[in-house]
């Protein structure tokens, strides 16, 4: 997976988290992961490690979910990386891309295998990408909810952000 597709692939699910979790960050949500890609760990760090709000308005709520969702989302994708290889995550990011209309070119620049060509099972949905099956699911499910927890929010908190990663995951058809 190339950083150009990691970067939009991780955008176009972090705004399907946030339409879910806060849909009024959404008019913020480029300019959020605008400064989150510039400065992580800083843009984490302005609102610390509490989950209450700080303030009120728009921008207070987007800084408290808006670069949390953008970085569970580049932690999930990482680890999908490395448990499932790059053919798997590559097709997750054309499934991924194809439907928030970001382009449809492979982001390897070349033809991904489909998440279910990778694990070794046959079939092909329309689209020519397969979705993600069960146990791929669930281990998405599973690395959603441990970097989740890694990011201290409070544990509903991590449980509505994972929740929506793995809902935005599954119904991209």
């Amino acid at each position: 997976m190339t950083a150009g597709s990691e970067r939009a692939t991780v955008e176009a699910l972090a705004r399907q988290v946030v339409a879910e979790v806060s849909p009024a960050e959404l008019p913020l949500f480029r300019a959020t992961a605008d400064r989150y890609f510039a400065d992580p760990e800083g843009t984490l760090a302005v609102r610390g490690r509490t989950d209450e709000p700080l303030g009120f308005g728009a921008e207070t709520v987007v800084a408290l979910v808006g670069p949390f969702a953008l970085d569970l989302v580049r932690r999930v994708v990482g680890r999908l990386v490395e448990r499932l290889g790059d053919a798997v995550a590559d097709a997750l990011a054309e499934r991924v891309l194809r439907k928030s209309g970001s382009g449809g070119v492979a982001p390897t620049g070349g033809s991904a295998a489909t998440p279910t060509q990778a694990s070794g099972s046959s079939g092909s949905a329309a689209s020519g990408l397969d979705p993600l099956d069960p146990a791929q699911l669930a281990l998405v499910r599973q690395v959603a909810d441990e970097e989740a927890r890694r990011l201290e929010l409070s544990p509903d908190r991590a449980q509505r952000l994972a929740d929506a990663l793995v809902a935005s995951i599954a119904t991209r058809r």
